[in-house]
């Protein structure tokens, strides 16, 4: 068992999080829901399984159809709006933790981009990454 946890909070402190270990993948997500919902040009995401995280308060979801068509429950903090994580109802064992709020988000490393089909086109990917038009397998 790893000793490595991840935690993290929204802006207020009101709503907190542990994950235990260390993440599955860490993606810079592209599509166009991400860009709405990070307020950014992508979003960049941790996917811990949901057995690992302990969270605690309450978060306020919205509920979207996915560019590939899941359903993705976008959990925020009701008093601070800090987007918090995702939850595909199509993959409920898996939480998508926004590096942002990651008390140190420079813990996690990125591995790659999904979603580049719709990249900003003045966004230039030269990390050398891997770079996908859609999802990674999941």
């Amino acid at each position: 068992m790893s000793d490595i946890t991840h935690k993290g909070q929204c802006a207020c402190g009101d709503f907190t999080y542990t994950c235990a270990g260390e993440p599955a993948s860490v993606m810079a997500c592209h599509c166009r829901d991400c860009q709405y919902a990070s307020g950014s040009a992508f979003a960049t995401v941790a996917f811990f399984p949901a057995v690992s995280c302990e969270l605690s308060g309450s978060s306020k979801v919205y509920t979207v159809k996915g560019d590939a068509g899941m359903t993705v429950n976008r959990h925020f903090c009701g008093n601070c709006g800090t987007p918090l994580y995702s939850v595909l109802a199509e993959m409920p064992e898996m939480l998508f933790i926004k590096v942002g709020s990651l008390d140190q988000p420079d813990s996690v490393k990125l591995q790659g981009h999904m979603w580049c089909a719709s990249k900003l086109p003045w966004l230039k990917l030269d990390d050398g990454l891997i770079q996908l038009p859609g999802n990674p397998p999941l």
